[in-house]
Order: structure tokens, then C-alpha cells, then sequence
């Protein structure tokens, strides 16, 4: 099994609340570091997205390295209504690779920058 980590440096608690709307899932767990933000500072969050279990973290990650250059999170939608409202609730701040639209793969599809610097791709 593997299951993404994203280390959000600060912004996990806006990014939870975020994806929990675009998504429209609730968080399964999460861990506060007591000794540096109580209830603000995520040690460990857990969430699914679309039936994958997506693991969250203020601790970890710097922002000197980008792994936006190799990879993305493909969330894959049931159609193009619900892939619509969930990139409609991300798309404020965000930065588009690819504009939503249609290929000759996807009926519907959307690359993007999320403001939080999770690269993901959107389609049905």
C-alpha cells in the first residue's frame, strides 16, 4: 500500500478544512504538537479522498524543494459536476497547468497548483 504524505509547513489546519469541503469527506484522526501551536500545529492528520487515505502534516516537508516538478495527485471523479464543485472550492490562489476542459483522455479534466503547493489533477 502506499499513501501519499503532504507536508502543508504550517497551513495543515486550512488545508484539512479545505479539502474536507472539496471533497466532501471529514478528517479521521488528527495529532496537535501541544508544545508548539495547541490545536493549530499538526503533528498527523488523516483524511480519505476519493477512497485513498491522504496523510497530513505541518512537520516535515521544506519549502527549498519542490516535488511538484514529479509528481501530482490524481483524483479521479464519478463526473463532472462533482469534479466542478471540488476544483471551484481549490481554485482560489491556485496556478493552472492545464485549464479545465476536455481531452482526448477525459471528458473533463483540470492540472493545478493548489495555494497550499499540492500539484493535482482533476478528471472524470
Amino acid at each position: 500500500m502506499l499513501v501519499p504524505q503532504l507536508y502543508l509547513n504550517g497551513a495543515c489546519c486550512e488545508a484539512i478544512e479545505l479539502y474536507q469541503v472539496a471533497f466532501n469527506t471529514v478528517t479521521d484522526s488528527i495529532m496537535f504538537d501541544s508544545q508548539k501551536e495547541p490545536e493549530k500545529y499538526v503533528i498527523h492528520a488523516e483524511m480519505h479522498i476519493l477512497g485513498t487515505r491522504i496523510m497530513l502534516s505541518d512537520f516535515g516537508g521544506t519549502r527549498e524543494s519542490s516535488a511538484d516538478a514529479t509528481m501530482e495527485i490524481v483524483a479521479i471523479f464519478e463526473n463532472d459536476e462533482v469534479l466542478r464543485k471540488a476544483y471551484q472550492v481549490l481554485h482560489d490562489k491556485s496556478k493552472t497547468i492545464t485549464p479545465l476542459g476536455s481531452t482526448f483522455y477525459s471528458q473533463c479534466l483540470v492540472q493545478f497548483i493548489d495555494k497550499f503547493g499540492v500539484r493535482w489533477c482533476f478528471m472524470v
